[in-house]
């Protein structure tokens, strides 16, 4: 296939994509899965199916989309939800990797335990794309948000550690001791850190002193890329890299960013994201081309690894489930429960966390889908590698099975739990709203009386405004559902207006009577007017 043939093949990838999220909206189906399949109908029944570098999608495709989760992780959940992320991260991935060895032993005695304990670490880490594919449909509660999105983000290091000795001791190449392995862990963890915050600041500054918001942008995409880049150069791992230079970028952007670089980074982040979302679950059925390549040669293979897909899937969910609840669930249960009888003694104390309960243990417990990471690992497995074949398409379908069975299932679980995000004890948007803009008419006070003020026409139109704002929102957070419809009509009529503008601008454009210059630059006005709008009519 000649470049211009491969070029003309990703579009068709990209057009099919949408093609099929939009089917997949219509049926209530989550994209992932439409899209899992789809490209395994086109790995399939076509003929010309590109092979997968497993470098070239984590180098290419991966940065941009950890970049874009980490850039909108709640970094104030994340941190306060830092013990449980651990737990996952180095608790989970070890016992699942070893319940997935033991339990493909058991069922495939011949495959040799360094074979069977590099599939447990391939498919040990839930991946970051696929968790954010599924949760973002999904309404829950921020902290448990944070904790699997935080885990599938941070997941790396552990996975590939396990990954790396596994295969070494596969291959006889060396011996690993447990000190050149936590030497190895700590390496991966703090070099990828420190690459990602170095980063992460070069952009901040970097940024600041940009007027283009577009070079500004560019610029973004370009350091994901490079984090990671480097990172894997210097030996740490490339994707706490991203990670890193995403929750820097992410803490400091409303220092750093422009309102207008804001707007128009976030458009654009979503559409390429979008995208390249869509382009992994397609990429990921479309390596089922490759595998079969190789299967068809030995069809014994196709036995082979349903006897060890399935035990592997089955002790992957299974794992989880239980860590999750014997490690996270139960142990906050208990503590809890001893808080409170402290607490009923003394006549004093606090529970300073809310422990888990049992809807949201499990929902952390079955949200384990595995995707992108764990098939490009498996796809760089050496050629010589025992059981390559096997160890490749088991990961396929347990890659499949878990992103059917759990993702599939995943908003019917929620549903059926009642699981919903608890009632705020912050401030309300509204009340956020009336603080915001009473500070604004305080200082328009404060103007009014220096000796270079505006004009007292001028300032009382402003302050006529603010007030309006202001006592808006503070009717809808104290007076509740009648004035917010109150509120929610003016909002309708003012974007009704906008319409009537945006006509009266596109006729006088049409007649001749304002040139193109004009009209982008009013336009633009009117859009970001109507945005704002539709953004406060959002329930």
């Amino acid at each position: 296939m000649s470049n211009v043939e491969l070029f003309h093949y990703l579009l068709l990838l990209i057009c099919g994509a949408g093609a099929l999220t939009w089917l997949a909206e219509r049926l209530t189906i989550p994209p992932a899965v439409v899209l899992l399949f789809g490209g395994c109908v086109v790995a399939v029944a076509g003929k010309r199916v590109p092979d997968m570098d497993p470098d070239l999608l984590l180098a290419a495709v991966l940065p941009p989309l950890l970049m874009s989760s980490s850039f909108y992780t709640a970094w104030k959940e994340f941190r306060g939800e830092l013990g449980t992320i651990v737990s996952l991260v180095l608790g989970a991935v070890t016992f699942t990797t070893v319940a997935v060895a033991f339990a493909v032993h058991a069922c495939n005695p011949a495959l040799p335990w360094a074979a069977c304990f590099t599939l447990g670490a391939i498919v040990s880490p839930p991946d970051a794309v696929a968790a954010k594919a599924i949760l973002q449909r999904n309404p829950l509660p921020a902290r448990l948000v944070a904790v699997l999105e935080g885990e599938s983000l941070v997941n790396d290091a552990s996975g590939l550690l396990i990954y790396q000795i596994a295969v070494s001791a596969a291959l006889a190449a060396t011996t690993i001791t447990v000190a050149q392995g936590a030497g190895l862990f700590f390496t991966l963890i703090l070099l990828g850190i420190a690459v990602g915050l170095v980063c992460g600041q070069a952009m901040c500054w970097v940024l600041a002193r940009l007027v283009d918001p577009m070079l500004g942008i560019v610029l973004s995409f370009a350091m994901a890329w490079a984090s990671y880049g480097v990172a894997e150069a210097v030996g740490g791992s490339g994707v706490l890299s991203v990670v890193t230079c995403g929750l820097v970028l992410g803490i400091r952007q409303h220092r750093v960013f422009s309102a207008d670089m804001r707007i128009k980074a976030k458009a654009t982040w979503e559409a390429i994201v979008f995208m390249l979302d869509a382009l992994v679950f397609v990429l990921i059925g479309l390596a089922l081309h490759g595998i079969l390549a190789r299967v068809n040669h030995e069809s014994a293979v196709v036995i082979e690894g349903l006897r060890v897909a399935l035990p592997a899937t089955a002790a992957a969910i299974v794992a989880r489930l239980v860590w999750v609840f014997v490690a996270i669930w139960l142990p906050g249960r208990l503590r809890a429960s001893g808080a409170n009888n402290a607490q009923n003694a003394n006549g004093a104390g606090n529970v300073n966390r809310r422990a888990w309960s049992f809807a949201e243990a499990a929902v952390m417990g079955w949200a384990g889908m595995r995707g992108v990471v764990s098939l490009a690992a498996a796809l760089a497995l050496p050629g010589n590698f025992p059981g390559r074949d096997v160890i490749v398409f088991s990961t396929f379908l347990l890659i499949i099975a878990t992103l059917v069975v759990q993702g599939g299932s995943l908003a019917l679980l929620i549903r059926l739990l009642k699981l919903r995000p608890p009632a705020r004890h912050t401030m309300s948007e509204h009340e956020t709203r009336a603080r915001t803009f009473g500070a604004s008419l305080k200082a328009l006070d404060a103007i009014g009386q220096r000796a270079d003020a505006i004009e007292p026409a001028m300032l009382e139109r402003l302050q006529a405004e603010y007030r309006v704002r202001v006592s808006a929102n503070e009717n809808a957070h104290t007076a509740g559902e009648e004035r917010i419809a109150h509120r929610e009509r003016f909002l309708r009529v003012e974007l009704e207006l906008v319409g009537v503008s945006r006509q009266t601008l596109l006729g006088l454009h049409r007649a001749g009577k304002v040139d193109d210059a004009v009209l982008h630059r009013i336009e633009s006005e009117l859009d970001l007017e109507e945005l704002r709008l539709l953004r406060l009519l959002e329930p």
